[in-house]
C-alpha cells in the first residue's frame, strides 16, 4: 500500500473542503493534501453554465445518487437526494441560489450550544469568502473569491411574482443577505460574468499549482486511521488501489451531511450498538453521529400560463432554443444565465410568526421530472418551502462496506407542525397566485390542482408530490451537550487531530438555502486550523 504524508489532510473537496485547502495552502510552509472521490472536471461547460444544473441533475454524472428509504410521511416514496461527487461538491452542481438565511438562524446556533457561532461571530467569515456586486452594504463582502449578484435576467413571470408579492403587502428586498430578509425580490445567485462561481473554481483552481498543495481526485475514502486517541489519517481507494494518507498536524473530514457520518461510523465512531450490529469494532461511542438529520421540504405550485417567455416555450421551439443560446453566448444573459430560480419571497404564513416561516422560489419553467426536461406547454412554478422544519431524520450504515450507500431516513412531515405549516403554505401560495399581476398570466393551477381544496386533500397531495430542497445537514452537529459529536471549534470530541467541517456540523438548518453557510464553515475551519498550528 502506497503511503503519503502531509501536514493537513482534507477529506472531501466539497464547498467547505475546497475553501479549507485553498486557505491553508496560502501558507507556503503548510503542506496540504485534498482527497476527493469524484473527478476534477475543471472544464466541463455544464458546470460553468448556470442553467446546466438541470442537465447535470438529469445525467447524474457527478452525483452520489443517494436515495432515502421509503418515507412513511410521503406515502412510502423514496426521494432522490443528489449530492455532488466532483471537485466543488454540491456547490458545483446545484441551482446557484445564494442565500445565507436569517441572522437569527446563527444566533439560534449559539443558543443551541454552538458557542461563538452567533451572527456577529460568523458575519466576518461570510464577508471574507464573497464579492457582492450589488448595492454596497456593511453586511456584504467586496473582495472574496465567490462572486454573487442578483439574477441577470428577469422574465415577465418573475416580475409578476415580485409584483404580486408587493400587492400582498410585502416589501421589496434590496439584499436578501442583509440584516433583514423578509419580502420579495430577484434571487441572488453565485455567478461571475454569467458563469457559476463555486469554491472548486474560485478558491481551489487558482491554488492548484501551489507546490504545497496536492489535489487528489477519484479517491474514495474507506475509513480513518488512529494511533491511540489521535486521528492520524485515512485509507482511500485510488486508481491503482488502496493508499494510506497520513497527517502530521490534523485531519479535516469534509465529506458532507451524508458522507461524513458514514465515514465516521465506518471508522468505529458512532453509536456502539449500531456499530456492533454492522460488525464494526467501536473506537469511540458517539451516539449523536448520524442523528439530527434535517432538510428543507417543498411543494411545487405548477401553473399552465399564457405565453410569457417561459423556458418551456423556448426549449420546445428550435428557433427559441437557438435564440436562448445565442443570447447567452453574446452577453451571458437570458435564461441560461439563471440557475434554479429567478425570484424569491420570504413570508410569515402562520399567525404570530416572529419572522418568515415559508420561502417561495419562482422558477420560470415547469417540470414533472428534471429527467424529462421542461413541459411542452407554457408554464412556471414556485416552490413553497418550510424555513425551519421540526422533523428530524437519521443516517445509518447499511453494511460495513464503504461501497454500500448508507440508509437515509429523512422522516419528512413527521412533526405535526411541519404538516400544518406546509398546508398553510400552499394556501398562502394560492393567495399569492390570485393577485392580479400573476392571475393575469395564469391559465390553470396544475398542482395541487383546483379540485384539491380541503386541508386533508392538500396534505394528501403534499404527501404524494412534495420533495426535497436538497439541503441535508446536521448529522454531526456542533454543541456542548453529550450527544453533539463536534465541539464549537469543529473538533470531534473524544479524539485529537480530527476536525469536521461541512454541513453536517450545523446544529439547525438555516431558514433558506445552505450553500453560503457551508462556505462560511470552511472559512471558519481554516481560521481554527491556523490558530491551532500557531
Amino acid at each position: 500500500m502506497a503511503v503519503h504524508t502531509t501536514d493537513v489532510l482534507v477529506l472531501g473537496a466539497g464547498s467547505a473542503g475546497c475553501v479549507i485547502a485553498s486557505r491553508l495552502s496560502e501558507d507556503a510552509a503548510t503542506q496540504v493534501a485534498l482527497i476527493e472521490a469524484g473527478p476534477a472536471a475543471w472544464r466541463d461547460p455544464w458546470i460553468r453554465i448556470p442553467a446546466g444544473f438541470a442537465r447535470l441533475y438529469a445525467s447524474g454524472k457527478y452525483d452520489w445518487r443517494f436515495h432515502t428509504e421509503a418515507e412513511p410521511g410521503l406515502d412510502g416514496r423514496s426521494i432522490h437526494w443528489p449530492r455532488g461527487k466532483v471537485v466543488g461538491g454540491s456547490g458545483a452542481v446545484n441551482g446557484l441560489v445564494f442565500l445565507r438565511g436569517s441572522p437569527r438562524d446563527y444566533d439560534r446556533w449559539a443558543q443551541s450550544g454552538a458557542r461563538g457561532w452567533g451572527y456577529d461571530d460568523v458575519l466576518p467569515f461570510f464577508k471574507r469568502m464573497e464579492t457582492w456586486t450589488g448595492e454596497p452594504s456593511e453586511e456584504r463582502g467586496t473582495d472574496g473569491p465567490i462572486h454573487s449578484s442578483e439574477a441577470r435576467h428577469t422574465s415577465p413571470g418573475a416580475a409578476a411574482f415580485i409584483a404580486a408579492s408587493l400587492a400582498m403587502g410585502h416589501q421589496r428586498v434590496k439584499d436578501f443577505n442583509g440584516a433583514w430578509h423578509e419580502g420579495a425580490g430577484p434571487m441572488p445567485l453565485n455567478t461571475k460574468g454569467g458563469f457559476r462561481s463555486h469554491s472548486g473554481d474560485m478558491f481551489l483552481k487558482p491554488a492548484r499549482n501551489r507546490a504545497n498543495l496536492r489535489i487528489m481526485p477519484e479517491r474514495a475514502i474507506q475509513r480513518l486511521t488512529f494511533e491511540g486517541r489521535r486521528c492520524t489519517g485515512a485509507i482511500v481507494r485510488g486508481p491503482a488501489g488502496l493508499e494510506r494518507w497520513e497527517a502530521r498536524r490534523e485531519v479535516v473530514l469534509s465529506a458532507g451531511a451524508i458522507g461524513t457520518p458514514q465515514i465516521l461510523m465506518l471508522s468505529g465512531i458512532g453509536d456502539g450498538a449500531h456499530l456492533q450490529e454492522m460488525g464494526i469494532e467501536t473506537y469511540l461511542h458517539a451516539p449523536g453521529v448520524g442523528q439530527n438529520l434535517q432538510d428543507h421540504f417543498l411543494q411545487r405550485m405548477r401553473y399552465r400560463v399564457k405565453p410569457c417567455g417561459t423556458v418551456n416555450e423556448s426549449w420546445h421551439n428550435p428557433i427559441g432554443k437557438l435564440r436562448m443560446a445565442a443570447r447567452y453566448a453574446f452577453d451571458r444573459r437570458g435564461p441560461m444565465a439563471i440557475g434554479a430560480a429567478e425570484a424569491n419571497l420570504f413570508a410569515r404564513v402562520l399567525p404570530g410568526a416572529e419572522e418568515p416561516d415559508m420561502q417561495y422560489l419562482f422558477v420560470n419553467f415547469t417540470v414533472t421530472s428534471y429527467d424529462q426536461g421542461p413541459d411542452r406547454h407554457p408554464g412556471f412554478m414556485f416552490s413553497a418551502c418550510q424555513c425551519r422544519p421540526d422533523s428530524r431524520g437519521t443516517v445509518t450504515l447499511r453494511s460495513a462496506s464503504p461501497d454500500d450507500k448508507p440508509i437515509i431516513r429523512a422522516n419528512y412531515l413527521e412533526a405535526a407542525h411541519d404538516r400544518h405549516l406546509m398546508v398553510e403554505g400552499v394556501k398562502y401560495a394560492r393567495r399569492l397566485a390570485a393577485q392580479p399581476p400573476l392571475a393575469a398570466l395564469i391559465e390553470e393551477e396544475l398542482t395541487p390542482g383546483a379540485k384539491v381544496t380541503s386541508d386533508e386533500e392538500i396534505l394528501a397531495h403534499i404527501r404524494r408530490d412534495g420533495g426535497t430542497v436538497y439541503h441535508p445537514c446536521g448529522t454531526a452537529r456542533m454543541g456542548e451537550d453529550n450527544l453533539a459529536p463536534v465541539d464549537s471549534r469543529l473538533r470531534l470530541k473524544g479524539v485529537t487531530g480530527l476536525c469536521v467541517a461541512d454541513a453536517s456540523v450545523m446544529p439547525l438548518v438555516p431558514s433558506s438555502n445552505i450553500q453560503p453557510a457551508a462556505l462560511m464553515i470552511g472559512e471558519r475551519a481554516a481560521a481554527f486550523l491556523r490558530e491551532r498550528a500557531a
